[in-house]
């Protein structure tokens, strides 16, 4: 027994958190932003290296196993909130806010998505999912003095009740049928039945949808571009960084630990999903006028790539996955630290007009946006330059050449959307006068561009590790 309360040391962290932060928030007369950053930093650097002690040991495996892949993910989602946990302290420094409610909603976002990581078992997610969308809410509120917030929430949850019906409709439909939930009891049963029922093909398409619209990938995209819309910056950034490797990493342990027999079956339907977020994102991106909902749009494209590039579920195909989503991440966080650098008059600018003739002023600042945005097109040399090399690869090898046109076809939109952010940076008059910037927000985007650097010259030494992991779970 006590064996197990160390296996669940790093959950138990993360639940430690919330009476801490409270007898602090509520007993210490003096507190900042930075107070309950630093507190965050801590319990994140415990749970992590309890995680990666623990990689290895489950107390219920049937239910929730941890392993070298789950640990892979964890790991990866750890790093990149202790990045942006840093950098959010310097909104609520700049803003003068009580920074409370944001790290006490992200530290148990973490500890949720922890869970959902080692789910082995269709009862974590009827659990999480739901809390998880609870969070989101309380996250997008902590911009309280818009009235369009209200209808963004209003509108979130109304959709995200109905996918939370979805799926847990679908668990039951598939308890019904098959008699367990556990990913390995489904796999069997569906690799050991000739015929399998409509209603099992129904429940996994409920189970998937759901998982699809917590992706944000379209349709379902709208609430996802609705809340970076009118969000605070650090929780713009939290919802865009962190979700991808979790829902990546489930999408991949459903398709290969339990419904891997229906992988084909399943094709047309997630090809669909892929091929509309591609199209949706691409498109909507060049009406865009504000910044941050045109990198939405681009967000929900890259999660069409990624879906397109994965649909195999083979191990070549994960890695590419794997390998598409760090590099994502990875620029996406270079694009949000360039946006804490973006402020006039002490507010921080979202639209394209207010960027106007950027380089003049912060040339380091523009450089590194651009660089960025030219990752996330995958022009080479650059770092996204490898993610769509290896999409590429992957659609080559299967010969999936109709995939490969669409594909392309997609980046030509997404690249006409980004030049118009680059003309207005380069080439349009400088309108606004801007704030100084912070040299941490320097320091920071430094560090994202040597990794990238060093990703150019010898891409394999950041994700050797990751692919040997990645290789064995098909």
């Amino acid at each position: 027994m006590l064996q197990n309360w160390f296996i669940l040391l790093p959950e138990l962290t993360f639940a430690t958190f919330l009476p801490v932060a409270w007898l602090i928030n509520h007993y210490r007369e003096t507190k900042t932003a930075k107070t309950f950053y630093t507190l965050s930093k801590f319990f994140l650097l415990f749970a992590l290296l309890f995680t990666i002690i623990f990689y290895n040991k489950s107390v219920w495996p049937t239910i929730w196993e941890n392993s070298r892949y789950t640990t892979l993910f964890k790991v990866s989602v750890y790093l990149v909130a202790f990045v942006w946990f840093y950098l959010s302290s310097k909104w609520f420094l700049n803003k003068n806010r009580s920074s409370y409610v944001f790290y006490n909603s992200a530290i148990y976002s973490l500890l949720l998505f922890g869970i959902l990581l080692s789910a082995r078992n269709l009862l974590v997610p009827t659990i999480c999912v739901p809390l998880l969308c609870i969070l989101t809410v309380v996250l997008v509120m902590q911009r309280w003095d818009t009235e369009k917030v209200y209808q963004v929430v209003k509108l979130y949850g109304a959709f995200a009740l109905l996918s939370v019906i979805l799926l847990w409709v679908g668990c039951l439909i598939l308890k019904k049928d098959i008699g367990n939930l556990s990913y390995s009891g489904i796999q069997e049963f569906l690799s050991q039945t000739p015929s399998v029922k409509i209603s099992t093909y129904i429940a996994v398409t409920l189970v998937l949808s759901s998982l699809l619209f917590m992706c944000g990938a379209a349709p379902f995209h709208f609430w996802y571009t609705e809340i970076i819309g009118v969000a605070i910056l650090p929780v713009c950034g939290f919802i865009t960084l962190i979700p991808p490797f979790v829902y990546l990493s489930c999408l991949i342990s459903l398709m290969t630990g339990a419904f891997s027999p229906l992988v084909e079956d399943l094709r047309p339907l997630l090809l669909s999903f892929a091929f509309v977020s591609m199209g949706f994102g691409a498109i909507s991106a060049n009406g865009q006028t504000h910044i941050r909902r045109l990198f939405a749009y681009s967000s929900v494209y890259n999660f069409g790539l990624m879906l397109l590039g994965i649909i195999s579920f083979s191990s070549i195909s994960v890695v590419g996955g794997f390998v598409h989503t760090i590099i994502y991440v990875m620029a996406m966080a270079g694009i949000y630290t360039s946006f804490l650098g973006l402020k006039s008059k002490g507010e921080y600018l979202c639209e394209i007009s207010s960027i106007n003739g950027l380089s003049e002023v912060k040339p380091y600042i523009s450089t590194a946006t651009v660089l960025f945005m030219i990752s996330l097109i995958g022009v080479p040399p650059l770092l996204g330059f490898w993610g769509r090399l290896s999409l590429i690869n992957t659609l080559v090898t299967e010969e999936r050449w109709l995939d490969a046109g669409l594909f392309f076809i997609a980046l030509i939109f997404m690249t006409n959307a980004f030049l118009r952010v680059i003309r207005s940076i380069y080439f349009e008059p400088l309108q606004n006068s801007f704030d100084r910037t912070d040299k941490s927000i320097y320091i920071c985007l430094f560090i994202n561009l040597v990794l990238v650097l060093i990703s150019i010259f010898n891409p394999a030494y950041l994700l050797h590790d990751a692919q040997i992991v990645l290789s064995g779970v098909n």
